[in-house]
C-alpha cells in the first residue's frame, strides 16, 4: 500500500482488519489467532476488544509464509482457516463453508467461482509440518500444489473471495462496490 497500513484504512465505521476479524469471530470456528506485522501496536489497538489471540511476526517483511508459520505454530486444532486481513469483502458464510470441510485432517478447501480460486483457504491439520516449512511470499500455494488431489473446491457466490486492498486503487474500488 502506497500510503500507510492497508489494514488500518477506514471501512464503514471500522477499519479493514476489524471488518475481517469481526466476520471470522461471528462464524464461531474456535480460537481466532491474528498474526500482526507492520505497525503492530496500531493493529493490536484496533483489535483490543475482540476475542482473539494476537501473535506477532517479527519477520513479516519476509512475506506471507512467515506469517502463516507464526500463526500455525501458535494454533492447536485439526485445521487452519487462513484468512487474509486485507480482504474485507469475504462473507462469513464463505468462511464457514470452507472451514466446515476441515473436520477431515487431510482435507484442503478453497472457494471457487467457476474455475477461479480465491480466499480464504482451509488446510487440515495433517499438513502442519508442511505449513511450518513454507518460505517466501506465495502463501500456502506450494502446499496446495503438492497435495492437489486433496483439494476440495467449494463453489460460492461471493466475489469477495477475489477482492483484496493491496493498493489505493483496489481499496477505493472495493469500497465503491
Amino acid at each position: 500500500m502506497e500510503e500507510g497500513n492497508k489494514l488500518l484504512l477506514p471501512w464503514g465505521e471500522k477499519c479493514v482488519i476489524e471488518e475481517v476479524v469481526e466476520k471470522v469471530c461471528e462464524v464461531g470456528l474456535g480460537e481466532v489467532i491474528v498474526v500482526t506485522g507492520h505497525q503492530r501496536e496500531q493493529v493490536e489497538d484496533k483489535l483490543g476488544e475482540h476475542p482473539v489471540r494476537i501473535v506477532h511476526n517479527g519477520e513479516f517483511a519476509e512475506g506471507m509464509a512467515s506469517s502463516i508459520r507464526v500463526g500455525v505454530e501458535a494454533a492447536e486444532g485439526k485445521g487452519y482457516l487462513l484468512v487474509l486481513g486485507d480482504m474485507p469483502k469475504v462473507r462469513g458464510e464463505t468462511m464457514d463453508r470452507v472451514a466446515s470441510l476441515l473436520k477431515y485432517e487431510t482435507a484442503m478447501a478453497v472457494p471457487v467461482i467457476g474455475e477461479k480460486r480465491g480466499h480464504p483457504v482451509g488446510i487440515g491439520g495433517a499438513y502442519r509440518e508442511e505449513l511450518l516449512a513454507l518460505e517466501g511470499d506465495r502463501g500456502a500455494r506450494p502446499v496446495l500444489q503438492q497435495n492437489f488431489h486433496r483439494v476440495i473446491e467449494v463453489e460460492v457466490r461471493d466475489l469477495g473471495i477475489f477482492v483484496d486492498v493491496d493498493t489505493q486503487e483496489a481499496y477505493w474500488k472495493a469500497r465503491e462496490g
